[in-house]
């Protein structure tokens, strides 16, 4: 069952971006096409034609109403969850589901450092599912094996989740592109686990950070910030402690 929950978010996952990179490019199109239907609109007004058929006018306003209608429909959303507490779920235990979810080929050593104390925002299946992007793209990066390194540590600001690769890394110019949806650098890749690790982050206001690694691969760190992450349950340690 778990295992399927986490298939289905992915796949609402993978398909927000695509929805949310449609929507980019469809506002592009219809802005292009407003501009167009104005400098027409302003160049018929000079001829005869303008007077002569009231349809022209007609028309013109119909494509306005149109542009707009279309502009309502990609911005609406679905409502934000209301009242309630927010989710709170350990972070070892999200990486641990992630890991069971993936297929770690034989060649690559997997080395678990979760020390975090602190409970990170987000429901157990959603944390998996972020684990999970950053597994699979750390792994693809090994095609000939390597260590896959995933640690986790309590911060001043939060809880940091890294995940870090032994493979070939990105090149200067790639770093700059990581994150775009469909960016890839691998074939028989879709480009889009970054991207919704990303997108969650800045819906969040989290903190992303993506780099070379010490080993020379790659490495990307999330830390989980705010008033809900981490704080409540490493209070409730030093209380436990006194």
């Amino acid at each position: 069952m778990a295992g399927r929950d986490l298939q289905a978010r992915d796949r609402a996952a993978v398909a927000d971006v695509v929805a949310s990179t449609l929507r980019h490019d469809l506002r592009n199109k219809l802005a292009s096409i407003r501009n167009a239907s104005f400098y027409l609109m302003r160049q018929v007004k000079k001829t005869d034609l303008w007077s002569a058929d009231p349809r022209v006018e007609t028309f013109f306003q119909l494509i306005e109403k149109e542009l707009t209608s279309a502009e309502d429909v990609l911005s609406k959303r679905a409502p934000p969850p209301v009242g309630g507490p927010r989710p709170r779920s350990r972070a070892r235990e999200g990486v641990e589901h992630a890991l069971a979810e993936a297929q770690v080929p034989a060649s690559v050593t997997v080395v678990r450092d979760l020390t975090e104390q602190g409970a990170v925002p987000l429901e157990s299946e959603d944390l998996a599912l972020l684990v999970r992007c950053l597994v699979d793209n750390a792994l693809e990066a090994m095609p000939q094996g390597g260590t896959l390194t995933v640690r986790t540590r309590d911060v001043e600001t939060g809880v940091s989740l890294r995940v870090e690769d032994t493979g070939e890394g990105l090149a200067p110019e790639a770093y700059s592109r990581a994150l775009e949806p469909f960016f890839t650098t691998r074939s028989h890749h879709a480009g889009l686990g970054l991207s919704i690790v990303h997108r969650t982050a800045v819906r969040h206001g989290w903190q992303l950070d993506l780099g070379a690694g010490p080993s020379g691969g790659t490495y990307v760190e999330l830390v989980f910030t705010g008033p809900e992450a981490g704080a409540q349950d490493r209070n409730d340690v030093t209380r436990g402690s006194k």
